[in-house]
């Protein structure tokens, strides 16, 4: 049995004998968790009951003695589980997930945009927002002894603990914050307030402007639902006042609110004052219960998406009970040296101030480092994509000139100076060895599919294959007359690039026996050019050699979609038209 087991056990059933007055540790049972956590971890005790020993005996010493009989009861069937469970031997335990997160630099410090987080929550305050052009600068915040806000260890593990760890989260809870995508402490660290309610701000009725978007803190004077257009919708109408005057609110089609928030009830309202008939109103505001303890404290409330069965007061319990505990802990990717040349304060700090801001300045501060995260790691992925690509080799292109010059004298019109620095950048990749990935961004007939044309004849007279994709059959059908005018046209000395036949369309309503015929011919390489959609890249489609794809308005696709068109071929090419 593990002896930090045994030693916890110990302490437990003193207490208990002493009736739980929190003496059975000089200065209290939370007062051992520092040294029992690195001995646990030495005995290598399951992270899943550190982590539940940790985040309840921290609030042992604001419970009632019966709370704490109910919670040291649970602890001690927990300790008494992990007493009987098998010790994992050393090459287990370099295969556990704790071990996972101590070798890994970015397991557990990389803030994670997903697209059911918001990454930069909506502050709907009164406050002026600061302009965009001037960055707020990093309050200097003095820390007693000069004490680091966050460990100096590698990672930070534990931050994939389930939420069962923190006290009051039971299954259900468990479930229903699920829902929400927050499944692990980390989520709940990333779990950043839509909007935030300014309690040392609130802008009295009588003081509200037209236009403004503010909070609003007032009683429900009077309120009522009732059907308009003819039964077809249904509008709640409220009169909220605070003693200096009156507001007439309204929402659509939500008639619980009149049941919800009876008269007499004290709301904060969050929205935009609207007129009408010389009135200020607010129409469909965010409207929340007052919770009086915030009344008193002047601070700035963080207001969560929420889901059923949840509410803003416990989501806020836990929310708070995870960051104050957790958010020192996590481990700084960014040096102290790099944070300094660009004014960021530390990512504790920033969590800390996103969820429960000291001030407006610090929520603003905190927002900064937090989006200077995403956009830094964002680029960190494109920078190492880029890397990846450019390690590639592909095919090279590399005309003579005096064919590339017979080429652009074909076309029916001269270049303009644009689509040359553009093809010299195409023509310049197309001969490196390495793919050309290339975005050609331009207005509706500035000329893209010309310089996509050239690049197509430059592959396909080295024997390889062109594959255009558009987004619709329009689109193909137009590419597809384009391309064969230019390239399959002969010119004034009975000169193409390509012959007709080489050139085909592959869309959904081609006929079957056509498409099939499209088939074979890209098989066997006798068809040199394809325009289509996304018949292109079904299954029974196969190339024989391709080497450039094409992708039109390729924000119109998925990723997954323009990747399919590349596995058709081997490292091919890839040009990319836009005109947004």
């Amino acid at each position: 049995m593990p002896s930090s087991i045994e030693k916890l056990q110990k302490f437990f059933r003193l207490e208990i004998e002493r009736g739980y007055d929190n003496r059975a540790v000089v200065g209290g049972l939370d007062k051992i968790l520092p040294s029992w956590e690195s001995e646990a971890r030495s005995n290598q005790v399951d992270e899943r009951v550190i982590q539940t020993i940790i985040t309840n005996l921290k609030t042992y010493p604001a419970l009632q003695p019966t709370e704490r009989a109910e919670l040291l009861s649970r602890l001690m069937a927990e300790l008494e589980q992990a007493r009987s469970a098998p010790t994992m031997d050393p090459e287990q335990k370099n295969n556990s997930p704790v071990t996972e997160l101590q070798n890994s630099q970015e397991a557990d410090v990389q803030p994670k945009p997903q697209p059911r987080r918001q990454s930069q929550p909506q502050n709907r305050q009164q406050r002026q927002p600061r302009s965009t052009a001037e960055r707020p600068p990093a309050p200097s915040r003095a820390q007693p002894g000069g004490a680091r806000m966050y460990p100096t260890d590698a990672s930070t593990p534990g931050l994939n603990a389930s939420v069962r760890v923190l006290q009051g989260v039971g299954e259900r809870l468990a479930q229903t914050l699920g829902e929400l995508g927050l499944n692990t402490l980390e989520d709940l660290l990333y779990y950043f307030p839509r909007r935030y309610d300014d309690y040392s701000q609130l802008k009295p009725i009588n003081r509200l402007a037209f236009g403004e978007e503010t909070t609003v803190l007032g009683t429900i004077q009077s309120i009522f639902s009732r059907p308009i257009r003819g039964g077809k919708l249904q509008m709640t109408e409220a009169v909220v006042g605070d003693g200096t005057g009156f507001l007439r609110v309204n929402w659509f089609n939500q008639p619980w609110l009149a049941s919800r928030f009876p008269k007499d009830t004290q709301v904060v309202l969050a929205g935009k004052v609207d007129q009408y008939l010389g009135r200020l109103t607010m129409t469909n505001p965010e409207m929340e219960p007052v919770e009086i303890e915030h009344l008193h404290t002047n601070r700035i409330v963080p207001i969560y998406p929420l889901t059923a069965r949840l509410n803003q007061k416990n989501l806020r319990r836990l929310m708070y009970q995870t960051i104050m505990y957790w958010a020192p802990r996590v481990t700084d990717p960014l040096p102290e040296r790099v944070r300094g040349a660009v004014k960021l304060i530390d990512l504790a700090t920033a969590l800390t101030n996103i969820h429960f801001p000291e001030s407006a300045d610090m929520l603003e501060v905190a927002r900064w480092r937090l989006a200077f995260d995403e956009i830094f790691l964002l680029q960190l992925g494109v920078l190492s994509q880029k890397r990846s690509w450019q390690a590639a080799t592909a095919q090279v292109f590399d005309p003579p000139q005096e064919w590339f010059d017979k080429l652009i004298a074909s076309l029916p019109f001269d270049l303009t100076g644009a689509q040359k620095r553009v093809l010299a950048d195409i023509r310049s990749d197309l001969a490196s060895g390495h793919p050309l990935d290339r975005l050609v961004q331009g207005d509706v007939g500035s000329g893209k599919t010309v310089v996509a044309a050239v690049a197509i004849a430059m592959v396909t007279r080295a024997g390889g294959q062109a594959a255009v994709m558009a987004p619709t059959s329009i689109l193909a059908e137009q590419h597809c007359r384009t391309l064969t005018r230019l390239l399959s046209q002969p010119d004034e000395e009975g000169w193409s690039p390509l012959r007709p036949d080489e050139v085909r369309l592959l869309i959904g309503d081609t006929p079957e026996v056509e498409k099939q015929e499209i088939r074979e011919g890209l098989e066997n390489g006798q068809i040199k050019l394809v325009i289509g959609t996304h018949a292109l890249i079904e299954t029974p489609v196969q190339f024989r050699s391709l080497q450039l794809a094409v992708v039109d308005e390729q924000h119109r696709f998925g990723v997954a979609q323009r990747a399919a068109l590349r596995s058709k071929g081997s490292n091919p090419h890839l040009l990319v038209m836009t005109a947004t």
